[in-house]
């Protein structure tokens, strides 16, 4: 039951996709097409952008790595040297001895010796060791090596022994710190070990004090990005390359996550407190076990990352462009043709079947065209073989008709002129004979369809003639025909089957004289010619009934006669269907038969 909703909603997407996306064959194949070059386009420059990000992203770590790894080894390398020096001299015998035996007892040459061995340290590392310190006996000997003097009478043995028992290397590494001792209060890197043990007879520290200026050359020789920084970092603090935000530093949570890590090296992300997203590189220094640790904010080492987005987006929508741009060809190179055929093939609907279809497109639309071509080719024989066949059905029933009126009217017209014979009216007679041959000449007109409107009106005066001589005093006639229209052309035999119509349907019908008047005028190039009597009239039913007859293909209806059908067939024959026969009447008030043929003169419109 749940799903009975679904099906109307399908169904009106379906009409939706068909009424704005597959109206036309054109946007058929831009829909179907289209979708599909786009989702390979998203789908290549999708992939692409991931393993460029990924190689990007790949790229920048190792860049960063590398960073690390090289001022790790370049710190390690030197800081292994000062330590070196500092345990080799801590461990020489001649110190060993010194600390083993009273104050008192020294050789003072050995004091001396100890003095110069500290000045050969002090002048072969000067660049890294600013100061360097041995105080022992509790302060009763005291031997330093400095730019600088001491600040204490005494040293503070205590606390730094305090540090050192904290120290599981036996040495004590202090970070970046104000140096205290000596006079300069510089910042410092403070690197000591006590000399000797609770059994030896004297105590004593060795106390190396490093220049804050070498740690700073070494880290800030590679740049992590405008807010990243190098740091060393110790269970004592930290010592970065150059001055940091609060925003990028790292807060006491951060550092002692770092500080805890027991992995020589590595990288993790997090976000800070202010909320920016952090990445920590790091590697360990071996001597001394401080990290030196890259921090940076995410974003900034991968810029590239999004330099290649954009771009990317860009590839896109510049091949989205290409893909429409090309959909929209294709579909025209296809469409175009098929749409120039449906053109023409319209015009077929509007009765034109005298045109070529044209040929430009695939060769399948050229068949296509040949075929419609042979096709039309076919049905214009065909329609000129109906054409024929109608015409000749036409002029057969025109000529049975013809030859159904001559007899009848022949027949009637000598057995007039036998009646006048037999009254002594010679004359009389004599003029219907000479009516009746003209008639007759006119009639036959060597054969022609076509004759001038001044034959078809001597034609008609003769029919009348005799038609007045036949009825008396039953009703007379009138012939009101505009001079310039006798020469043009119209259809033998149009005007007297109508005329004999008003005669026998109209005013021999009327009680007292009837009148037939026959018009002749031009409008708008086209001759209209009028047969009017004042006859009984038609009813509006009847009148109906006739109209719609006319204009039907039927050659056997009941109401029209065959005079009247086929005048109207002829004319419209052989001038074209805009012209023909028209009937206006009201019962009791006669009737107008209107004829409507081109003027024209010497042939055919």
């Amino acid at each position: 039951m749940e799903t009975l909703p679904i099906l109307p909603m399908r169904n009106k997407l379906v009409v939706f996709i068909k009424k704005y996306f597959l109206f036309s064959l054109r946007s058929t194949i831009i829909s179907l097409f289209l979708p599909v070059m786009l989702f390979f386009i998203a789908f290549t420059g999708w992939i692409s952008y991931q393993l460029a990000v990924t190689q990007l992203e790949e790229n920048a770590y190792k860049s960063v790595n590398d960073t690390v790894f090289q001022t790790k080894s370049s710190l390690e390398n030197r800081l292994y040297d000062v330590f070196e020096q500092l345990v080799t001299f801590s461990n020489d015998l001649k110190t060993l001895e010194l600390i083993d035996s009273e104050f008192s007892e020294a050789d003072p040459n050995d004091y001396i010796e100890m003095s110069n061995s500290l000045k050969v340290i002090h002048l072969n590392y000067n660049s890294i060791i600013e100061s360097i310190l041995v105080d022992m006996h509790n302060g009763k000997f005291t031997l330093y090596r400095s730019d600088f003097r001491m600040n204490f009478n005494q040293f503070p043995y205590k606390e730094y022994a305090e540090q050192y028992r904290g120290s599981k290397q036996g040495f004590y590494w202090h970070n970046e710190h104000l140096d205290d001792i000596f006079a300069s209060k510089s910042e410092v890197v403070s690197v000591f070990k006590l000399i000797g043990n609770d059994r030896s007879k004297a105590n004593g520290i060795l106390l190396f004090n490093l220049r804050k200026s070498f740690f700073e050359n070494v880290l800030n020789k590679s740049l992590i990005g405008e807010h990243g920084y190098l740091t060393l970092v110790s269970r004592d603090g930290t010592f970065n390359s150059k001055p940091v935000a609060n925003e990028y530093r790292l807060n006491s949570k951060e550092l002692s996550y770092l500080q805890s890590l027991q992995d020589e090296k590595g990288r993790y992300e997090f976000q800070n407190a202010v909320g920016k997203n952090m990445t920590i590189i790091y590697d360990t220094i071996g001597v001394n076990k401080w990290k030196v640790a890259a921090v940076f904010p995410t974003d900034e080492i991968l810029k590239k990352v999004n330099y290649i987005k954009i771009v990317t987006v860009m590839v896109i929508l510049m091949l989205t462009a290409i893909a429409i741009l090309i959909a929209n060809f294709l579909a025209k190179y296809i469409t175009n043709p098929v749409s120039a055929l449906v053109s023409q093939t319209k015009q077929i609907n509007e009765n034109n079947l005298n045109i070529t279809f044209s040929h430009k497109g695939p060769r399948e639309i050229g068949i296509l065209k040949t075929a419609l071509d042979d096709l039309l080719v076919r049905i214009n024989t065909l329609l000129e073989q109906i054409r024929l066949e109608q015409d000749e059905k036409r002029q057969l029933e025109f000529s049975i008709m013809h030859a159904q009126i001559n007899p009848h009217f022949l027949y009637n017209t000598l057995y007039s002129i036998k009646g006048l014979s037999d009254m002594g009216m010679n004359k009389e007679a004599s003029s219907m004979i000479t009516a009746l041959s003209n008639f007759f000449r006119i009639s036959i007109s060597r054969g022609r369809e076509i004759i001038t409107l001044e034959e078809e009106i001597a034609h008609i005066q003769n029919y009348l003639i005799i038609q007045e001589m036949r009825y008396g005093d039953d009703f007379s006639y009138e012939i009101n025909i505009d001079p310039n229209l006798l020469t043009c052309r119209i259809v033998k035999l149009t005007l007297q089957p109508l005329i004999e119509n008003a005669i026998y349907h109209g005013v021999k019908q009327k009680r007292g004289k009837g009148k037939i008047i026959i018009k002749g005028y031009e409008i708008s190039d086209m001759v209209c010619l009028e047969v009017i009597d004042n006859g009984s009239g038609i009813d509006s039913e009847k009148l109906s009934v006739i109209k719609e007859e006319l204009q039907s293909k039927r050659s056997n209806s009941p109401t029209i006669g065959i005079g009247l059908r086929s005048v109207h067939e002829r004319i419209k024959l052989h001038f074209g269907e805009a012209y023909g026969l028209s009937i206006e009447s009201d019962a009791g008030a006669g009737t107008k038969t209107l004829v409507r043929i081109p003027k024209t003169w010497g042939g055919l419109n």
